[in-house]
């Protein structure tokens, strides 16, 4: 990947001298800001959002959202799905929606985004450390100190570690001012973090290409270019090809996967984990009592929110690092999800987590994720599939395998993860049915 970025670098130095703007350009580009802004364009992270929109003003958080996954799509070397699902009041933009469903972004509470207000510049290093996080890229080691810059004391808390790694790679730089204020130094040039202030579309555009020049993540496997993030049938009994989601894996891929992992391995599993709680209880807890599943997604959808938890996070290094999280669940088991995680997080383990999904309003009536009290991680390395009566695999359905002890991702039966959401009530789907095996499911009600 960083040969096609240095082609790509010689090119757009050959080309600055006749600056010809592409389709979706931005207007009245600084000059000494053209080479940087057409490499930028010509490695795709120039959104269409940006054309004949003014260069030199403020970048907006929307606007910033669409950097960030062009951003991300660069780095991995894969496309990203745009979700049709709507998080907030007051923006249904597709780009943010993503972007908040990947935790690049998050908003201001109580729906409201505010995609119209320009992004501050810690806000713009905060979505871009987010970025170099889910791309399992490795945390830098900061070098450049926020508290050494006169104004440094006005990052908030929540974004220094980021501005700090923003700054010691030289994606973010300082800005340079003539001193007023203060007759002793007045006249004098200091150059300030300014984390308040704002950053224009062209220079957005100019951190964005720095990191894509700094930071080399590994291209995601074809495997693993999934856009639909859980794809799982939840009624154990059931023909599992009847509702499931497709998750992109052709029947050759299938055959290879099975192959490769073994059509005869067995999964017997050993002696479930106890599950704690009674159905009826909980179905008191969930519902009220004499409450049944939600039939309609608006009911649903009323009942859901959202909650962030701790969890680890697996660097391309085999480092682990401590990130966030947010998941959409029922409002009745939230403090049980987000206590199921903290055990999870404070485990020996150390288990990471890169995907997890919560609620869906799915098709199938029993599917507990759309009464919001499913959980999957991991969905790639946790496969779901078929098995016959004496536990071998006939046909993986969703995701591509369930290797613990080789892949970390993979969740191990009886380890940390299982324990604690069998604390907590949930049964796991590695080992509650006859005829199939869904490694990556936890649900309350045991569907």
């Amino acid at each position: 990947m960083k040969h096609s970025r240095a082609l790509c670098a010689l090119i757009m130095t050959a080309m600055a001298c006749s600056f010809v703007p592409p389709g979706n350009a931005l207007t009245d580009v600084s000059s000494w800001a053209e080479p940087d802004v057409m490499a930028a364009s010509a490695a795709g992270l120039m959104p269409d959002t940006f054309a004949a929109l003014a260069a030199k003003s403020s970048v907006s958080r929307a606007e910033f959202c669409a950097v960030a996954l062009n951003l991300y799509e660069a780095e991995r070397e894969t496309a990203v799905k745009r979700t049709t699902k709507v998080y907030f009041d007051d923006c249904d933009d597709p780009d943010v929606n993503t972007a908040y469903e990947m935790n690049l972004i998050s908003g201001r509470g109580n729906g409201v985004f505010a995609p119209d207000e320009s992004v501050s510049r810690q806000d713009l290093c905060v979505i871009l450390d987010s970025v170099r996080e889910k791309c399992e890229v490795d945390k830098p080691t900061a070098t450049v100190s926020a508290s050494s810059f006169p104004d440094g004391g006005e990052v908030r808390d929540y974004a220094v570690s980021a501005t700090e790694t923003m700054l010691s790679t030289g994606i973010i730089k300082g800005v340079e001012a003539t001193v007023s204020n203060d007759p002793e130094q007045a006249g004098q040039t200091i150059t300030l973090l300014q984390p308040q202030g704002t950053a224009t579309r062209e220079q957005a555009l100019i951190m964005a290409s720095r990191f894509l020049d700094t930071f080399d993540a590994e291209p995601l496997k074809p495997s693993e270019m999934i856009t639909n993030p859980v794809a799982v049938e939840d009624d154990p009994e059931a023909n599992v090809e009847d509702d499931s989601e497709e998750d992109n894996l052709s029947d050759a891929e299938r055959e290879e996967l099975a192959e490769e992992y073994g059509a005869d391995q067995n999964l017997t599993m050993p002696t479930p984990v106890a599950v704690a709680g009674s159905v009826e209880q909980k179905m008191e807890q969930v519902f009220g009592p004499g409450g049944s599943y939600y039939t309609d997604q608006a009911t649903a959808e009323s009942h859901m929110v959202k909650v962030q938890v701790q969890v680890w996070s697996l660097m391309s290094s085999g480092q682990k690092t401590p990130a966030i999280r947010t998941i959409e669940v029922n409002e009745a088991i939230a403090d049980e999800i987000q206590a199921v995680f903290q055990e999870i997080f404070e485990g020996d383990e150390k288990f990471p987590i890169k995907d997890v999904g919560g609620y869906s309003w799915r098709t199938s009536t029993k599917s507990e994720h759309r009464q919001g009290t499913a959980i999957d991680i991991n969905y790639m390395e946790n496969m779901e599939c078929t098995i016959d009566a004496s536990g071998n695999i006939v046909k993986i359905t969703t995701g591509s395998h369930w290797t613990p002890g080789d892949d970390p991702y993979s969740i191990p039966a009886g380890g940390d993860v299982v324990r604690a959401f069998a604390r907590h009530g949930f049964a796991w789907g590695g080992d509650a049915w006859s005829k199939k095996r869904d490694f990556m499911h936890f649900s309350y009600f045991g569907t």
